[in-house]
């Protein structure tokens, strides 16, 4: 199973957790949803950016309780140019309205009721105060103060704060699945529940829904499970080749006399006939033979490798030398070899023999030196 945590990995801004909803600008799309998009500046500052609004400093994102913390130098005054939130998601976590006053320098609105005043947005002649809504009267003694606008301030806290305005805090509707292609509740058969009285904002419920095709979970678990089998297959043909090819080569020397015979007998055929003159048995016979033991010994350490059938040679084989020019080969091949030709398949010279002794055939092919 593949969760979001496989594909968006949690980064972090300076301090700050970004997580779905939340993406940074540079992590995938399907890391979050568009209308939660952030920027990181200098790795200690992240900005959200409000349509109608502008940007804002991310103090704080909490998932659980959802709620986002913003700053921004003199907050009064961005609230009365106007906090428009239309475009994006988020709303007020306590909203609460106050009346913004325009009063003289010397008069002090705190006198009279649990005001605040805004040093940011003050004067040397005058000085900007507000007041909850709910608890101003227009028909106080404030005659040096003119009413500004009404607000809709969102508070931190449901209590009227009489520290000031220095953030603002909004929460948010969870988005549903759709906007989170990075496959959010974690598994092919789960499905957002987006708030609209199925369940909680945004938790997962396994609601089963049809889709065409695979998942990716599935592909990548076929993949895991095929691979495997595929290579298993690949070395098992490859080890039975190989065997099938030393059994090959080592059976060579041992096949019967008629397959050697035919062995030689299939040899390049010459444009015309020619006359093969080959060894009798008795001949064949005078030549010296020699059995190798466990630990045989040959006459030439280096020829190790019979001429003809092109297999080493090995303990307990018979092996037949040729007396003029000391060439030795399997006592099988070189058997076959001197009775089509009595010329050695090395070196090619004739033994000095009785021609009583020679066989005269006549032949359409003659045998060709073997490869040495």
């Amino acid at each position: 199973m593949f969760t979001v945590d496989d594909f968006c990995p949690a980064v972090f801004c300076d301090d700050i957790l970004v997580a779905f909803p939340f993406r940074l600008s540079y992590q995938p799309d399907c890391c979050g949803d568009p209308n939660f998009n952030l920027a990181c500046r200098s790795a200690d500052q992240t900005i959200i950016n409000f349509p109608f609004s502008g940007e804002f400093t991310v103090d704080v994102i909490s998932y659980s309780p959802r709620y986002l913390q913003l700053s921004q130098y003199c907050i009064p005054e961005r609230l009365l140019q106007g906090l428009d939130l239309s475009a994006t998601p988020f709303k007020p976590l306590y909203p609460e309205s106050y009346t913004f006053l325009n009063c003289s320098s010397e008069t002090n609105v705190s006198m009279v009721y649990t005001a605040i005043k805004f040093i940011c947005l003050s004067g040397l002649n005058f000085s900007i105060w507000g007041i909850p809504t709910i608890a101003y009267n227009q028909s106080s003694s404030l005659s040096s103060c003119l009413e500004i606008a009404k607000i809709l301030v969102p508070l931190p806290s449901p209590n009227w704060p009489t520290y000031g305005f220095d953030d603002i805090v909004l929460t948010w509707e969870q988005p549903d699945c759709q906007s989170a292609p990075c496959n959010y509740c974690g598994s092919s058969e789960s499905n957002c529940q987006n708030g609209n009285g199925d369940g909680v904002d945004g938790e997962c419920s396994n609601l089963h829904k049809k889709k065409k095709g695979l998942s990716t979970s599935t592909k990548y678990a076929l993949i895991f499970i095929v691979t495997p089998i595929i290579l298993i297959l690949v070395l098992i043909i490859i080890c039975n080749v190989r065997v099938h090819c030393y059994d090959g080569r080592r059976g060579l020397h041992h096949r019967p006399n008629a397959e050697i015979s035919s062995f030689i007998a299939e040899q390049p055929v010459a444009p015309n006939p020619i006359t093969v003159n080959g060894l009798d048995g008795s001949s064949i016979e005078a030549y010296p033979i020699t059995l190798l033991d466990i630990n045989f010994k040959l006459p030439r350490p280096n020829d190790n490798t019979c001429s003809i059938c092109l297999s080493e040679y090995e303990a307990k084989e018979t092996i037949r030398t040729i007396p003029d020019c000391t060439h030795y080969f399997h006592a099988d091949c070189i058997n076959e070899w001197l009775k089509l030709n009595a010329a050695c398949p090395v070196c090619r010279n004739t033994p000095d023999h009785d021609p009583a002794s020679l066989l005269t055939r006549s032949t359409s092919s003659s045998p060709s030196r073997p490869p040495l």
